[in-house]
């Protein structure tokens, strides 16, 4: 809100009306979520203090659009903004989103259980995809806006079981059309305005940049963070977003705005994008060489770099690639010990009575490389493969020593058929089913006849090697 007052009172001062004066304001008040998002996963910041009061605001910026996005409708339609219909389309729009996070999360939620049945990973994507067009359209015919709808379709998915299987399975598609539209909007960019007149677009950048750093730098402040955290939150927000070019072309449709402001306005946000990966990524280095090394406390490592998980704080957990029977006994026992675990199950049935058991437990294919970075890998401490399929377990054995090479995989089989493989991805232990049980009995054999459990357990190792010579290149 101080970001747009500021922007509409400069833009009134150069005579732009108030209502475009304020579509102004909301505009450069953006950030884009898509850019700061991906590049502080990238950089291990999405769980720092700076990482968490950014995200925050970025959550309320994409909700505070919804508003704007309606205003721009109705200006366009009547070149003023009539309270009375505006405010019943804005009530009706809410009543509608109510519904959705209310009522429909259980709908979908049972729509994509019934498809997650199939346990393949296309009718999931392609449900996603159905069901954002879907009713995107369905708000169109209704006369709301695609990016309403849409927005709406989001919030109903981020919050089911499934949100972490869809952001692995959409990240591509996320990308690609996230860059098609930055392609689409700055091919709508006049670019002949930076190269007639760079000092406007100078103007407008340097503007957006300072003003945008000055109020969130105060924001945060006023928020009880420190000095540091505050500059780097502002440095990471200080340029505009997609929305903010999304809601600047629809000004610009609708006849809201003047065009030498505009596209003024566009060519300064166009801009500023290019200069976000490079602020983002050096966002650390703008604050020590702002502040002085008193003033500013870097952050530790140890307290402010997460994966990206889904419990940020979560470190030195077992990460249970599957929750069958084995699994929610494994479950049972780290519980009872205290012992930090998140297991991943995509099998819906097993998936609800782990849940139904208490257990921490979240829809996604284990051998993918997105949900075990969702998990937490990089900050775990071990890994228990409990998959039925010997192919996936080595493609999660290879995954997993990819994303953590030292870290300690587990591996349980149904047989001793077809370990070979398994042992050269990486596994640090191998346990066939067929032969746990036997080897478990004879190492209590050992110790009711009065050998120590140190050797006890060592010779039914031993016996175990003779069993599955391929085993000798596992660790003791």
């Amino acid at each position: 809100m101080l970001t747009t007052l500021v922007v509409a009172a400069a833009a009134l001062i150069v005579g732009v009306p108030l209502p475009g004066a304020l579509l102004l304001g909301f505009a450069l008040a953006h950030s884009s979520t898509g850019i700061i998002h991906k590049q502080l996963l990238d950089q291990d910041e999405v769980a720092a203090p700076h990482g968490i009061s950014t995200t925050g605001i970025l959550l309320f910026q994409d909700l505070a659009a919804l508003p704007v996005l309606l205003m721009i409708g109705e200006l366009a339609s009547g070149g003023e903004l009539e309270a009375g219909p505006a405010l019943l389309r804005t009530a009706g729009v809410v009543v509608i989103f109510l519904a959705v996070a209310l009522f429909a999360r259980r709908t979908v939620g049972q729509l994509f259980d019934w498809i997650a049945r199939t346990e393949s990973n296309e009718p999931i994507m392609l449900a996603a995809f159905a069901l954002i067009v879907g009713v995107a359209l369905l708000a169109e015919s209704v006369g709301l806006s695609l990016a309403i709808a849409a927005f709406m379709v989001g919030l109903v998915l981020s919050e089911s079981d499934y949100r972490h299987h869809l952001a692995d399975e959409l990240r591509p598609f996320r990308d690609l059309f996230l860059g098609l539209f930055f392609l689409t909007i700055g091919m709508s960019v006049d670019w002949t305005v930076v190269l007639t007149e760079p000092a406007v677009t100078i103007g407008a950048l340097l503007l957006l940049l300072v003003v945008k750093l000055i109020i969130v730098f105060m924001i945060v402040r006023f928020g009880g963070a420190d000095r540091g955290i505050a500059l780097r939150t502002a440095v990471i927000l200080a340029h505009g977003g997609e929305l903010s070019l999304l809601i600047l072309t629809q000004a610009i449709d609708g006849g809201l705005l003047p065009t030498n402001v505009a596209e003024a306005a566009l060519a300064g946000t166009a801009a500023s994008i290019l200069l976000a990966p490079m602020l983002i990524q050096f966002n650390q280095r703008i604050a020590l060489g702002a502040l002085s090394s008193s003033a500013f406390h870097p952050d530790e490592p140890a307290n402010d770099r997460s994966s990206g998980g889904i419990q940020p704080g979560l470190r030195g957990h077992v990460i249970l690639a599957g929750c069958g029977p084995v699994g929610r006994l494994i479950c049972t026992v780290l519980e009872a010990n205290r012992v930090p675990y998140l297991a991943i199950e995509r099998d819906v049935e097993r998936l609800r009575l782990a849940q139904r058991e208490g257990h921490r437990v979240m829809f996604g294919d284990a051998t993918r490389r997105g949900v075990l970075e969702t998990a937490g890998i990089k900050d775990a401490g071990a890994v228990v493969a409990l998959l039925n399929s010997p192919p996936r377990i080595e493609h999660l054995v290879r995954q997993a020593r990819h994303l953590n090479p030292s870290i300690p995989i587990l591996v349980s089989t149904r047989d001793d058929r077809g370990l070979t493989p398994i042992v050269k991805a990486g596994a640090t232990h191998i346990f066939p089913e067929n032969h746990a049980a036997g080897l478990a009995l004879a190492v209590q054999t050992f110790v009711v006849l009065g050998v120590p459990p140190g050797d006890a357990l060592a010779r039914v190792r031993a016996a175990r090697v003779q069993l599955n010579p391929e085993l000798r290149a596992l660790p003791e």
